[in-house]
């Protein structure tokens, strides 16, 4: 299954638009502090994700998702996404995650981490987003993943993005929240939220943002 654009993100075809099409609830974050306001530069950002299934389909491989992360305000540049429980590189495969790191429109490189397909019923699935610059190179990273179907995960889970950055002042949780969605079986799930968002400088955590940004909410399977 091909990749292809639509509105700013990638995803497989013909499913973005159903998904877009699904989402229940779509909350705007709060602003958060700008350039001028952090004491220092920002190395290191922080998404606590959750997905909460309601009756997964693991003979239609639904649901299925994807989540982005970008340094800056757009996906123009270097951003990551996350496919889950599908992969598409360097073909369509049902089941696991994939992490992908894109420049604009080019795929720069691409991780499989997990193969099984979810099936548990009313299974919960934590785990945490990370950006950082590190000696001027940026990666991202999933890291204190947790559920019943894929176990621990995040302790192999990391990617180089293209290009460098001095710092990550420019990170705004929107873009994350915007360019995130369900892609198939968005009735399947209960709940895709960002729990919380932390920015860091060298001198540790500088801002804290615990307002649930809800990217789906579905009450029951259809």
């Amino acid at each position: 299954m091909v990749g292809n654009k639509i509105n700013g993100f990638w995803s497989s075809t013909g499913a973005l638009s159903a998904g877009l099409a699904l989402v229940a609830v779509l909350w705007p974050a709060p602003s958060v502090l700008s350039v001028q306001e952090f004491s220092e530069p920002v190395t290191r950002v922080e998404e606590d994700w959750v997905l909460v299934l309601n009756e997964p389909d693991d003979a239609i491989t639904s649901p299925q998702f994807h989540t982005v992360m970008s340094p800056v305000g757009n996906l123009e540049g270097s951003y990551a996404q996350v496919l889950w429980n599908y992969r598409e590189v360097p073909n369509f495969v049902a089941g696991g995650l994939q992490l992908q790191g894109w420049n604009g429109e080019q795929m720069v490189n691409s991780k499989t981490v997990r193969v099984t397909p979810l099936s548990t019923t009313a299974e919960t699935i934590r785990w945490t987003q990370v950006l950082e610059i590190v000696e001027g190179e940026l990666f991202f990273d999933i890291v204190n993943g947790q559920s019943t179907t894929w176990g621990w995960f995040g302790r192999d889970m990391r990617l180089q993005q293209a290009g460098t950055a001095s710092d990550l002042n420019a990170y705004n949780a929107q873009v994350s929240v915007n360019n995130s969605c369900i892609t198939y079986g968005s009735n399947r799930v209960t709940q895709l939220v960002i729990n919380e968002v932390r920015w860091y400088g060298q001198s540790g955590l500088l801002y804290t943002d615990s307002t649930p940004k809800v990217i789906s909410a579905v009450s029951e399977v259809e």
